[in-house]
Protein backbone atom coordinates (compact mmCIF):
# COMPACT_ATOMS: atom_id res chain seq x y z
CA UNK A 1 0.00 0.00 0.00
CA UNK A 2 1.40 3.52 -1.09
CA UNK A 3 1.07 6.06 2.24
CA UNK A 4 1.51 9.19 1.70
CA UNK A 5 2.43 11.53 4.90
CA UNK A 6 2.31 15.06 5.10
CA UNK A 7 2.86 15.90 8.43
CA UNK A 8 2.44 19.22 10.11
CA UNK A 9 4.83 20.69 12.22
CA UNK A 10 4.40 23.45 15.28
CA UNK A 11 4.89 26.88 15.25
CA UNK A 12 4.98 30.12 17.01
CA UNK A 13 5.61 33.57 15.99
CA UNK A 14 6.70 35.38 12.68
CA UNK A 15 3.48 34.32 9.88
CA UNK A 16 6.66 34.86 7.26
CA UNK A 17 7.67 31.44 8.47
CA UNK A 18 4.81 29.67 7.15
CA UNK A 19 5.99 28.28 4.20
CA UNK A 20 8.53 26.12 5.48
CA UNK A 21 5.21 24.24 7.46
CA UNK A 22 4.68 21.21 5.40
CA UNK A 23 7.07 17.99 5.52
CA UNK A 24 5.97 15.06 3.10
CA UNK A 25 7.14 11.74 3.48
CA UNK A 26 6.28 8.55 1.03
CA UNK A 27 6.82 5.12 2.53
CA UNK A 28 5.34 2.56 -0.08
CA UNK A 29 4.37 -1.29 0.87
CA UNK A 30 3.35 -3.82 -1.27
CA UNK A 31 -0.41 -5.47 -2.07
CA UNK A 32 -3.00 -2.24 -2.37
CA UNK A 33 -2.40 0.01 -5.76
CA UNK A 34 -4.96 2.71 -4.04
CA UNK A 35 -2.96 5.44 -1.81
CA UNK A 36 -3.36 5.95 1.70
CA UNK A 37 -2.95 10.01 2.54
CA UNK A 38 -2.55 11.25 6.08
CA UNK A 39 -2.02 14.39 7.16
CA UNK A 40 -1.12 14.63 11.06
CA UNK A 41 -0.74 17.52 13.42
CA UNK A 42 1.51 18.40 15.91
CA UNK A 43 -0.02 20.37 18.96
CA UNK A 44 1.71 23.80 19.95
CA UNK A 45 4.90 23.42 21.81
CA UNK A 46 3.45 25.21 24.52
CA UNK A 47 0.70 22.81 25.39
CA UNK A 48 1.10 18.84 26.40
CA UNK A 49 -0.33 16.08 24.96
CA UNK A 50 -3.52 13.76 27.13
CA UNK A 51 -1.85 11.85 29.67
CA UNK A 52 -5.16 10.17 29.80
CA UNK A 53 -5.04 8.37 26.03
CA UNK A 54 -2.42 7.57 23.17
CA UNK A 55 -3.48 7.96 19.58
CA UNK A 56 -1.93 6.51 17.03
CA UNK A 57 -3.03 6.16 13.29
CA UNK A 58 -0.83 4.17 11.17
CA UNK A 59 2.20 4.24 12.85
CA UNK A 60 2.06 7.90 14.00
CA UNK A 61 1.24 9.43 17.58
CA UNK A 62 -1.50 11.56 17.16
CA UNK A 63 -1.54 15.10 19.63
CA UNK A 64 -4.26 14.27 22.24
CA UNK A 65 -6.33 18.06 23.50
CA UNK A 66 -7.96 17.59 27.15
CA UNK A 67 -11.68 19.21 26.56
CA UNK A 68 -14.40 20.19 28.72
CA UNK A 69 -17.42 18.11 29.36
CA UNK A 70 -19.79 18.02 31.90
CA UNK A 71 -21.47 15.17 32.91
CA UNK A 72 -24.28 16.96 35.67
CA UNK A 73 -27.37 16.26 33.37
CA UNK A 74 -29.15 18.89 35.64
CA UNK A 75 -28.71 22.56 35.83
CA UNK A 76 -26.09 24.23 38.03
CA UNK A 77 -24.91 27.83 38.07
CA UNK A 78 -21.60 26.64 39.25
CA UNK A 79 -20.86 23.51 38.06
CA UNK A 80 -17.02 22.18 37.44
CA UNK A 81 -16.79 20.56 33.96
CA UNK A 82 -14.39 17.75 33.37
CA UNK A 83 -12.41 16.85 30.56
CA UNK A 84 -12.48 14.13 28.10
CA UNK A 85 -9.61 13.27 25.36
CA UNK A 86 -10.12 14.46 21.80
CA UNK A 87 -7.84 14.41 18.59
CA UNK A 88 -8.03 15.03 14.99
CA UNK A 89 -6.31 14.30 11.48
CA UNK A 90 -6.97 14.38 8.04
CA UNK A 91 -7.13 11.03 5.71
CA UNK A 92 -8.00 9.40 2.60
CA UNK A 93 -8.49 5.89 1.84
CA UNK A 94 -7.72 3.43 4.88
CA UNK A 95 -6.08 4.16 8.06
CA UNK A 96 -5.33 2.10 11.14
CA UNK A 97 -6.14 3.39 14.51
CA UNK A 98 -4.52 2.16 18.10
CA UNK A 99 -5.77 3.58 21.20
CA UNK A 100 -3.83 3.11 24.93
CA UNK A 101 -5.64 4.09 27.79
CA UNK A 102 -2.89 4.77 30.55
CA UNK A 103 -4.72 7.55 31.84
CA UNK A 104 -7.53 4.74 33.25
CA UNK A 105 -7.83 3.80 36.82
CA UNK A 106 -8.46 0.32 35.01
CA UNK A 107 -7.36 -1.81 31.90
CA UNK A 108 -9.09 -1.35 29.13
CA UNK A 109 -11.16 -4.35 28.88
CA UNK A 110 -13.78 -3.54 26.16
CA UNK A 111 -14.81 -0.57 24.00
CA UNK A 112 -17.62 0.89 21.68
CA UNK A 113 -17.01 2.99 18.35
CA UNK A 114 -20.03 5.18 17.59
CA UNK A 115 -22.00 5.88 15.81
CA UNK A 116 -23.01 2.51 16.11
CA UNK A 117 -24.79 2.55 12.96
CA UNK A 118 -21.35 2.42 11.40
CA UNK A 119 -20.79 -0.93 12.53
CA UNK A 120 -17.49 -0.64 13.12
CA UNK A 121 -16.16 -3.52 15.97
CA UNK A 122 -13.09 -2.80 17.73
CA UNK A 123 -10.58 -5.13 18.74
CA UNK A 124 -9.29 -5.24 22.39
CA UNK A 125 -6.21 -6.58 23.49
CA UNK A 126 -4.33 -6.44 26.07
CA UNK A 127 -5.89 -3.21 26.57
CA UNK A 128 -5.25 -1.94 23.15
CA UNK A 129 -8.75 -0.69 21.57
CA UNK A 130 -7.72 -0.78 17.20
CA UNK A 131 -9.98 -0.49 14.00
CA UNK A 132 -9.92 0.44 10.70
CA UNK A 133 -11.57 3.74 9.09
CA UNK A 134 -12.18 4.31 5.56
CA UNK A 135 -14.05 7.38 5.44
CA UNK A 136 -13.76 10.72 7.13
CA UNK A 137 -16.05 11.40 9.68
CA UNK A 138 -16.49 11.84 13.31
CA UNK A 139 -15.86 9.05 15.84
CA UNK A 140 -16.40 8.54 19.18
CA UNK A 141 -14.48 5.43 21.52
CA UNK A 142 -16.51 4.74 24.65
CA UNK A 143 -14.09 2.65 27.12
CA UNK A 144 -15.58 -0.09 29.54
CA UNK A 145 -19.31 0.97 29.13
CA UNK A 146 -18.91 4.11 30.60
CA UNK A 147 -18.88 8.13 29.13
CA UNK A 148 -15.97 9.25 31.36
CA UNK A 149 -13.21 9.89 29.50
CA UNK A 150 -14.88 9.13 26.06
CA UNK A 151 -12.29 10.00 23.01
CA UNK A 152 -13.71 11.95 20.28
CA UNK A 153 -11.53 11.44 17.41
CA UNK A 154 -12.08 13.82 14.28
CA UNK A 155 -11.43 12.42 10.91
CA UNK A 156 -11.30 15.32 8.32
CA UNK A 157 -11.41 14.97 4.78
CA UNK A 158 -8.30 16.46 2.94
CA UNK A 159 -7.93 20.09 2.66
CA UNK A 160 -8.13 21.24 -0.70
CA UNK A 161 -7.69 25.51 -1.55
CA UNK A 162 -5.81 26.19 0.83
CA UNK A 163 -5.74 30.50 1.07
CA UNK A 164 -2.66 32.22 0.65
CA UNK A 165 -0.72 33.57 3.66
CA UNK A 166 0.34 36.68 1.78
CA UNK A 167 -3.33 37.41 0.14
CA UNK A 168 -4.38 41.04 1.96
CA UNK A 169 -7.91 39.56 2.35
CA UNK A 170 -6.44 36.56 4.38
CA UNK A 171 -6.14 36.77 8.15
CA UNK A 172 -3.81 33.62 8.72
CA UNK A 173 -3.42 31.88 11.41
CA UNK A 174 -0.29 28.87 11.44
CA UNK A 175 0.20 26.16 13.98
CA UNK A 176 1.04 26.85 17.77
CA UNK A 177 -0.90 28.67 20.84
CA UNK A 178 -2.25 31.84 19.85
CA UNK A 179 -3.72 34.74 22.01
CA UNK A 180 -5.57 37.47 20.21
CA UNK A 181 -8.06 39.99 21.09
CA UNK A 182 -11.37 39.82 19.18
CA UNK A 183 -11.25 39.77 15.73
CA UNK A 184 -13.81 41.56 13.04
CA UNK A 185 -13.86 40.07 10.10
CA UNK A 186 -15.40 42.22 6.99
CA UNK A 187 -16.87 42.07 3.69
CA UNK A 188 -15.16 39.65 1.50
CA UNK A 189 -12.04 38.42 4.68
CA UNK A 190 -11.34 35.21 5.37
CA UNK A 191 -9.76 33.68 8.35
CA UNK A 192 -7.84 30.28 8.29
CA UNK A 193 -6.89 28.38 10.99
CA UNK A 194 -4.15 25.82 10.30
CA UNK A 195 -3.90 22.26 11.48
CA UNK A 196 -2.31 22.64 14.64
CA UNK A 197 -3.32 26.03 15.75
CA UNK A 198 -5.12 26.99 18.84
CA UNK A 199 -6.90 30.50 18.79
CA UNK A 200 -7.59 31.49 22.43
CA UNK A 201 -9.88 34.52 20.49
CA UNK A 202 -13.60 35.13 19.41
CA UNK A 203 -14.58 35.96 16.12
CA UNK A 204 -16.85 37.99 15.15
CA UNK A 205 -19.38 39.03 11.58
CA UNK A 206 -21.45 41.99 12.34
CA UNK A 207 -23.02 43.49 9.24
CA UNK A 208 -20.68 41.81 6.77
CA UNK A 209 -20.24 39.89 3.90
CA UNK A 210 -18.62 37.24 1.83
CA UNK A 211 -16.78 36.19 4.89
CA UNK A 212 -15.06 32.35 5.19
CA UNK A 213 -13.89 30.96 8.03
CA UNK A 214 -12.09 27.96 7.48
CA UNK A 215 -9.11 25.38 8.28
CA UNK A 216 -8.41 22.82 10.79
CA UNK A 217 -7.50 24.12 13.91
CA UNK A 218 -9.16 25.13 17.20
CA UNK A 219 -10.65 28.00 18.76
CA UNK A 220 -10.40 27.70 22.57
CA UNK A 221 -12.42 29.42 25.46
CA UNK A 222 -10.59 27.84 28.00
CA UNK A 223 -9.40 31.48 28.64
CA UNK A 224 -12.28 32.86 29.66
CA UNK A 225 -14.52 32.10 32.98
CA UNK A 226 -17.72 30.62 32.33
CA UNK A 227 -20.48 33.38 31.29
CA UNK A 228 -22.85 33.35 34.47
CA UNK A 229 -19.35 33.73 36.85
CA UNK A 230 -18.77 37.38 38.57
CA UNK A 231 -16.83 39.50 36.29
CA UNK A 232 -17.46 37.24 33.52
CA UNK A 233 -19.62 37.44 29.72
CA UNK A 234 -20.17 35.78 27.32
CA UNK A 235 -17.78 35.50 24.65
CA UNK A 236 -18.88 33.29 21.32
CA UNK A 237 -16.27 32.09 19.52
CA UNK A 238 -18.25 32.56 16.67
CA UNK A 239 -20.67 35.39 16.64
CA UNK A 240 -22.77 36.44 13.29
CA UNK A 241 -24.59 39.35 13.52
CA UNK A 242 -26.99 40.32 10.39
CA UNK A 243 -24.44 38.88 8.26
CA UNK A 244 -24.46 37.26 4.64
CA UNK A 245 -22.93 34.54 2.76
CA UNK A 246 -20.57 33.22 5.03
CA UNK A 247 -18.66 30.08 5.09
CA UNK A 248 -17.81 27.83 8.38
CA UNK A 249 -15.52 25.17 7.60
CA UNK A 250 -13.53 22.16 8.82
CA UNK A 251 -12.79 24.10 12.40
CA UNK A 252 -13.16 22.71 16.15
CA UNK A 253 -14.80 25.24 18.83
CA UNK A 254 -13.77 23.92 22.35
CA UNK A 255 -13.93 25.03 25.75
CA UNK A 256 -16.21 28.02 25.22
CA UNK A 257 -17.72 29.68 27.80
CA UNK A 258 -21.21 29.88 26.50
CA UNK A 259 -22.49 29.78 22.96
CA UNK A 260 -20.37 28.21 19.71
CA UNK A 261 -22.22 29.00 16.83
CA UNK A 262 -24.26 31.67 16.60
CA UNK A 263 -26.14 33.08 13.95
CA UNK A 264 -28.66 36.48 14.72
CA UNK A 265 -30.56 37.64 11.84
CA UNK A 266 -27.87 36.46 8.88
CA UNK A 267 -28.89 34.96 5.96
CA UNK A 268 -27.09 32.29 3.57
CA UNK A 269 -24.97 30.44 5.98
CA UNK A 270 -23.25 27.23 5.02
CA UNK A 271 -21.44 25.64 7.60
CA UNK A 272 -19.42 22.23 7.09
CA UNK A 273 -17.59 19.73 9.33
CA UNK A 274 -17.24 21.79 11.96
CA UNK A 275 -17.02 20.04 15.41
CA UNK A 276 -18.41 21.51 18.79
CA UNK A 277 -17.10 20.43 22.29
CA UNK A 278 -18.86 22.51 24.85
CA UNK A 279 -18.98 21.68 28.91
CA UNK A 280 -20.33 25.11 30.52
CA UNK A 281 -23.33 27.03 31.12
CA UNK A 282 -25.65 27.54 28.38
CA UNK A 283 -23.36 25.86 25.50
CA UNK A 284 -25.17 25.35 22.68
CA UNK A 285 -23.86 23.85 19.30
CA UNK A 286 -25.13 25.31 16.34
CA UNK A 287 -27.67 28.28 17.40
CA UNK A 288 -29.61 30.22 14.85
CA UNK A 289 -32.15 33.34 15.72
CA UNK A 290 -34.24 35.39 12.91
CA UNK A 291 -32.50 33.67 10.40
CA UNK A 292 -32.83 32.43 6.97
CA UNK A 293 -31.23 30.12 4.63
CA UNK A 294 -28.84 28.25 7.01
CA UNK A 295 -27.62 25.09 6.28
CA UNK A 296 -25.22 22.83 8.85
CA UNK A 297 -23.86 19.49 7.36
CA UNK A 298 -21.26 16.50 8.14
CA UNK A 299 -20.61 18.21 11.46
CA UNK A 300 -20.59 17.14 15.18
CA UNK A 301 -22.32 19.13 18.68
CA UNK A 302 -21.57 17.57 22.25
CA UNK A 303 -23.04 20.32 24.50
CA UNK A 304 -24.09 21.56 28.09
CA UNK A 305 -27.08 22.74 26.98
CA UNK A 306 -29.32 22.50 23.56
CA UNK A 307 -27.66 20.94 20.68
CA UNK A 308 -28.86 21.91 17.25
CA UNK A 309 -31.38 25.56 18.23
CA UNK A 310 -33.59 27.32 16.53
CA UNK A 311 -35.09 30.77 17.55
CA UNK A 312 -36.50 34.03 16.81
CA UNK A 313 -35.01 37.20 18.42
CA UNK A 314 -35.87 40.11 15.78
CA UNK A 315 -38.15 38.51 13.10
CA UNK A 316 -39.11 35.07 11.85
CA UNK A 317 -36.94 32.45 10.94
CA UNK A 318 -36.90 29.84 7.41
CA UNK A 319 -35.48 27.81 5.67
CA UNK A 320 -32.67 26.13 8.33
CA UNK A 321 -31.48 22.60 7.55
CA UNK A 322 -29.40 20.65 9.81
CA UNK A 323 -28.31 17.37 7.92
CA UNK A 324 -25.61 14.45 8.72
CA UNK A 325 -24.89 15.41 12.40
CA UNK A 326 -23.70 14.17 15.49
CA UNK A 327 -24.57 15.33 18.85
CA UNK A 328 -24.11 14.60 22.35
CA UNK A 329 -26.30 16.27 24.97
CA UNK A 330 -25.30 15.94 28.31
CA UNK A 331 -27.60 18.81 29.23
CA UNK A 332 -31.44 20.18 27.52
CA UNK A 333 -32.48 19.22 24.38
CA UNK A 334 -30.80 17.66 21.23
CA UNK A 335 -32.78 19.34 18.51
CA UNK A 336 -34.86 22.26 19.88
CA UNK A 337 -37.39 25.24 18.73
CA UNK A 338 -37.94 27.61 21.11
CA UNK A 339 -38.20 28.97 24.15
CA UNK A 340 -38.19 32.08 22.50
CA UNK A 341 -39.88 32.35 19.76
CA UNK A 342 -40.94 36.17 19.38
CA UNK A 343 -38.17 38.06 21.63
CA UNK A 344 -38.26 40.94 19.78
CA UNK A 345 -42.33 41.24 19.23
CA UNK A 346 -42.23 41.04 15.75
CA UNK A 347 -45.58 41.05 13.97
CA UNK A 348 -46.79 37.86 13.04
CA UNK A 349 -43.62 35.86 13.54
CA UNK A 350 -43.17 32.71 11.49
CA UNK A 351 -40.57 29.72 12.10
CA UNK A 352 -41.12 27.69 9.33
CA UNK A 353 -39.41 25.18 6.91
CA UNK A 354 -36.68 23.69 9.24
CA UNK A 355 -35.58 20.51 8.20
CA UNK A 356 -33.29 18.01 10.69
CA UNK A 357 -32.24 15.33 8.65
CA UNK A 358 -29.47 12.63 8.95
CA UNK A 359 -29.35 13.56 12.93
CA UNK A 360 -27.67 10.45 15.26
CA UNK A 361 -28.21 11.28 18.75
CA UNK A 362 -25.12 9.08 20.12
CA UNK A 363 -26.32 10.39 23.91
CA UNK A 364 -29.22 11.93 25.28
CA UNK A 365 -29.16 12.77 28.90
CA UNK A 366 -31.05 15.10 30.13
CA UNK A 367 -34.60 16.78 28.56
CA UNK A 368 -36.04 15.74 24.86
CA UNK A 369 -34.52 14.62 21.98
CA UNK A 370 -36.99 16.22 19.16
CA UNK A 371 -38.87 19.26 21.23
CA UNK A 372 -41.06 22.42 19.80
CA UNK A 373 -41.67 24.99 22.91
CA UNK A 374 -43.77 28.11 21.35
CA UNK A 375 -43.73 29.87 24.74
CA UNK A 376 -44.15 33.40 22.54
CA UNK A 377 -47.05 33.80 19.63
CA UNK A 378 -44.74 32.56 16.73
CA UNK A 379 -46.84 30.50 14.04
CA UNK A 380 -44.64 27.52 13.88
CA UNK A 381 -45.09 25.24 10.85
CA UNK A 382 -43.53 22.91 8.26
CA UNK A 383 -41.17 21.17 10.67
CA UNK A 384 -39.20 18.20 9.30
CA UNK A 385 -37.74 15.34 11.55
CA UNK A 386 -35.94 12.99 8.93
CA UNK A 387 -34.27 9.77 9.61
CA UNK A 388 -33.30 10.38 13.08
CA UNK A 389 -30.98 7.58 14.88
CA UNK A 390 -30.74 7.36 18.59
CA UNK A 391 -28.45 5.35 20.18
CA UNK A 392 -28.98 6.72 23.76
CA UNK A 393 -32.09 8.05 25.27
CA UNK A 394 -31.28 8.77 28.79
CA UNK A 395 -33.40 11.88 29.35
CA UNK A 396 -33.82 11.70 33.13
CA UNK A 397 -35.15 15.39 32.94
CA UNK A 398 -35.13 17.60 36.07
CA UNK A 399 -35.78 15.89 39.04
CA UNK A 400 -37.79 13.72 36.78
CA UNK A 401 -39.93 16.47 35.33
CA UNK A 402 -39.50 17.20 31.38
CA UNK A 403 -38.03 14.08 30.27
CA UNK A 404 -39.99 13.08 27.23
CA UNK A 405 -38.38 11.84 23.96
CA UNK A 406 -40.99 14.19 22.05
CA UNK A 407 -42.83 17.14 23.49
CA UNK A 408 -43.88 19.97 21.76
CA UNK A 409 -46.23 22.88 23.58
CA UNK A 410 -47.62 26.18 23.65
CA UNK A 411 -47.26 27.58 26.81
CA UNK A 412 -45.78 30.55 28.65
CA UNK A 413 -41.98 29.84 30.55
CA UNK A 414 -39.20 32.02 31.81
CA UNK A 415 -38.20 32.35 28.85
CA UNK A 416 -41.15 34.26 27.20
CA UNK A 417 -41.21 37.78 25.78
CA UNK A 418 -44.62 38.01 24.87
CA UNK A 419 -46.90 37.55 27.96
CA UNK A 420 -50.66 37.33 26.88
CA UNK A 421 -50.79 35.99 23.02
CA UNK A 422 -50.12 32.48 22.06
CA UNK A 423 -48.92 31.16 18.67
CA UNK A 424 -49.46 28.00 17.38
CA UNK A 425 -47.68 24.72 15.50
CA UNK A 426 -48.80 22.90 12.43
CA UNK A 427 -48.13 20.57 9.80
CA UNK A 428 -44.94 18.91 11.88
CA UNK A 429 -43.52 15.23 10.10
CA UNK A 430 -41.06 13.44 12.28
CA UNK A 431 -40.28 10.36 8.85
CA UNK A 432 -37.86 7.39 10.02
CA UNK A 433 -37.78 7.69 13.82
CA UNK A 434 -34.94 5.23 15.67
CA UNK A 435 -34.41 4.85 19.22
CA UNK A 436 -31.82 2.01 20.35
CA UNK A 437 -31.37 2.13 23.91
CA UNK A 438 -33.45 4.02 26.91
CA UNK A 439 -33.43 4.25 30.57
CA UNK A 440 -34.03 0.81 31.84
CA UNK A 441 -35.33 -0.39 28.16
CA UNK A 442 -38.55 0.96 28.81
CA UNK A 443 -40.42 2.95 26.62
CA UNK A 444 -40.16 6.91 27.26
CA UNK A 445 -43.16 9.12 27.28
CA UNK A 446 -44.03 11.57 24.75
CA UNK A 447 -46.34 14.44 25.25
CA UNK A 448 -48.03 17.10 22.84
CA UNK A 449 -49.96 20.15 24.98
CA UNK A 450 -51.70 22.89 23.02
CA UNK A 451 -53.11 25.93 24.56
CA UNK A 452 -57.01 26.63 23.23
CA UNK A 453 -59.05 25.85 20.17
CA UNK A 454 -57.66 29.29 18.06
CA UNK A 455 -54.00 28.09 19.53
CA UNK A 456 -53.09 24.64 19.39
CA UNK A 457 -51.04 21.78 17.52
CA UNK A 458 -52.41 20.18 14.30
CA UNK A 459 -51.53 18.09 11.60
CA UNK A 460 -48.35 16.05 13.37
CA UNK A 461 -47.59 12.78 11.84
CA UNK A 462 -44.87 9.96 12.43
CA UNK A 463 -44.02 7.46 10.58
CA UNK A 464 -41.50 4.50 10.41
CA UNK A 465 -40.48 4.65 14.11
CA UNK A 466 -39.25 2.23 15.82
CA UNK A 467 -38.08 1.64 19.66
CA UNK A 468 -35.94 -0.67 20.83
CA UNK A 469 -36.25 -2.77 17.99
CA UNK A 470 -39.94 -2.81 17.61
CA UNK A 471 -41.83 -0.92 15.25
CA UNK A 472 -44.41 1.42 16.07
CA UNK A 473 -48.06 1.87 14.74
CA UNK A 474 -50.05 3.55 17.01
CA UNK A 475 -49.90 6.58 19.55
CA UNK A 476 -50.86 4.20 22.87
CA UNK A 477 -47.84 2.40 22.24
CA UNK A 478 -45.71 5.09 21.58
CA UNK A 479 -47.29 6.48 24.78
CA UNK A 480 -47.88 9.75 23.20
CA UNK A 481 -50.21 12.00 25.45
CA UNK A 482 -52.32 14.67 24.03
CA UNK A 483 -54.50 17.36 25.38
CA UNK A 484 -58.00 18.48 23.33
CA UNK A 485 -56.21 21.60 21.83
CA UNK A 486 -53.73 18.90 19.61
CA UNK A 487 -56.01 17.69 15.97
CA UNK A 488 -54.92 15.28 13.53
CA UNK A 489 -51.62 13.80 15.32
CA UNK A 490 -51.61 10.33 13.11
CA UNK A 491 -48.85 7.64 13.72
CA UNK A 492 -48.60 5.43 9.99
Amino acid sequence: MKNWIKRKRSLRGCLAALACLLALGLGVALGETEPTRLTIYEGPKTMTTSETVAVNVNGYDLFVYDVMVNHEHIWNANTQPVTTPMAYFDFEGKVRVEIRMPGLPKEVASAQVLPQSWGIEPQVQEGVVSFTLTEPGQYTVVFNGEVNKALHLFANPLETDVPDPEDPDVFYIGPGEWVMDAIALEDNQTLYLSGGAVLHSILSVNQASNVTIRGRGLIDGSDYAAWNQPGSYARVPIDLNHAKNVTIEGIGIVNSNCWNVNSYSSKDVTIDNVKVISGRQNGDGFTFQSCTNHVVTNSFARTWDDSLVVKNYSGSTKDITFRNIQVWTDLAQSMEIGYETDKGLTLDPEISEVLFENITVLYNFHKPVISIHNSDDAFVHDITYRNIWVENALMQGDNGVNKELIEMNLAKSGWSTEKEEYGSIDNILIDGLTVVNTVEGKMPASRLSGHDEKHGITNVTLKDVHILGNPITDLKTLKLSTDEFCQGITIQ
